[in-house]
């Protein structure tokens, strides 16, 4: 399969697929030549992008713990105002590096430290601003801090600073009504009445962030503030469609057809928001297939996926995708895999993922889907290992026959039909 978002196609386009060490010279597999990988070469370039991923992170953290920075040599980024703006961006990047430092199938005393000063930064810099009325990135800030926190908190309950993650997992959650749209979900911009609380629409897949953080929260007995989390889910659910992708947010509600709306643009979203809804026993409005959500996004529809992936505008790829999308759905993806599968049903789907996070990987170690600043890195590496340490048991360990029989993946060209649908279809708002 091709993608043809990358800025350095023809390095790319002459990576070598790896049937094992020698075969490569230890070099790592990416981009297309990484959805061609099968078997034991899958196992293998996996192992070793777990490894790389996670020393990467761990050579790249700061002094004071966080992960990241603001600097960038791009004439172009998204809006984000300083400070706040930008100190959200890297307090959420730092909360998903040290999740997957923590959580790495293939742990290390150096990830294991690293995660261990990451936890010291979100408890130290957990109060993050609103630059202005129209941003407020900081929703991001909050749902991943209180994912960071409630995760390793659960994992490490006889950490002696067990106080003060839980008391920065409940001035989090008590901030959290401010920044809750008036529809009931949330959100990070606010081009309306730039209200507090925010008067714009809410996007689906900031609103499940939010309550997979709040969910995790709940795990340390931190519960959020009364009839926050009934709105929020009320919210997500409707933002589903008869045939169960999601809206891109509420403001689309009058477009159901829209191309980010359809399940080929929604494919990235689907799988987290579902999860989000089963975390609190919301029932969605379609009946949940967890089978179909995850291969839409792993394997069907992988395709348009990554078409988007590294492309600077958001939105201007088929279907309206975003690549910063990509690596985001591929983590939700792994964790409704790992949670909500049979072990014939990992068995699978997960090497469909590997390879499609196997596609954003970098000759350094790193992986990223977007440019943003000098944080993309960063998380995308996050999510990624998060993604990638979430394999059926034993596979990462276990060697594997080199031919392995699998469905043939569908093109990444768009048919006519889809290319004249994209190509009315006007840029969704990022």
């Amino acid at each position: 399969m091709n993608g043809i978002g990358w800025i350095a196609a023809a390095t790319l386009a002459a990576a070598t697929l790896a049937a094992d060490d020698d075969a490569t010279g230890g070099k790592p597999v990416f981009g297309p030549a990484a959805t061609e990988l099968r078997g034991e070469a899958l196992r293998q370039e996996t192992v070793r992008a777990i490894d790389a991923g996670r020393d990467w992170l761990v050579a790249n953290q700061n002094k004071d713990g966080s992960f990241g920075t603001h600097h960038t040599a791009r004439g172009w980024e998204i809006l984000a105002t300083v400070p706040g703006s930008l100190e959200a961006f890297g307090y959420a990047t730092s909360a998903l590096c040290v999740m997957a430092l923590d959580q790495s199938a293939r742990p290390a005393d150096t990830a294991a430290a690293a995660a261990s000063h990451g936890v010291d930064f979100l408890i130290a810099r957990h109060h993050i601003g609103r630059p202005n009325g129209m941003e407020f990135y900081n929703t991001w800030a909050f749902g991943y801090g209180l994912q960071a926190l409630g995760e390793f908190g659960a994992r490490h309950p006889d950490d002696p600073r067990m106080p003060q993650i839980r008391a920065a997992c409940r001035a989090m959650l008590d901030r959290l009504p401010s920044y809750q749209i008036l529809d009931g979900g949330f959100s990070y911009l606010d081009f309306d009445l730039q209200s507090i609380p925010p008067s714009d629409s809410e996007m689906s897949f900031t609103t499940a962030t939010v309550l997979i953080g709040v969910a995790r929260a709940e795990r340390l007995g931190e519960k959020a503030p009364a009839g926050l989390v009934a709105k929020a889910l009320e919210r997500l659910a409707l933002d589903q469609t008869p045939e169960g992708s999601f809206l891109y947010g509420r403001y689309l509600w009058q477009m159901p057809r829209r191309g980010i709306n359809e399940p080929k643009g929604s494919a990235c979203r689907t799988p987290g928001n579902l999860y989000a809804l089963e975390l609190f026993g919301k029932t969605p409005r379609r009946a949940v297939k967890w089978h179909e959500a995850i291969d839409n996004l792993v394997r069907k529809y992988v395709g348009f996926q990554q078409i988007a992936v590294r492309r600077p505008v958001p939105h201007e790829a088929w279907y309206n995708i975003s690549g910063y999308f990509y690596l985001y759905g591929f983590y939700y993806a792994a964790l409704a895999l790992e949670e909500k599968l049979t072990a014939e049903q990992q068995a699978e789907l997960y090497p469909w993922l590997a390879r499609g996070v196997l596609y954003c990987r970098q000759p350094n170690g790193a992986f990223w889907d977007y440019p943003l600043y000098n944080y993309h890195d960063h998380y995308g590496t996050a999510f990624a290992l998060l993604a990638l340490s979430r394999a059926p048991k034993g596979w990462l360990e276990t060697v594997m026959p080199e031919a392995v029989a699998e469905p043939v993946e569908e093109p990444a060209t768009a048919p006519a039909n889809d290319a004249a649908k994209a190509a009315a279809d006007t840029t969704a708002g990022s």
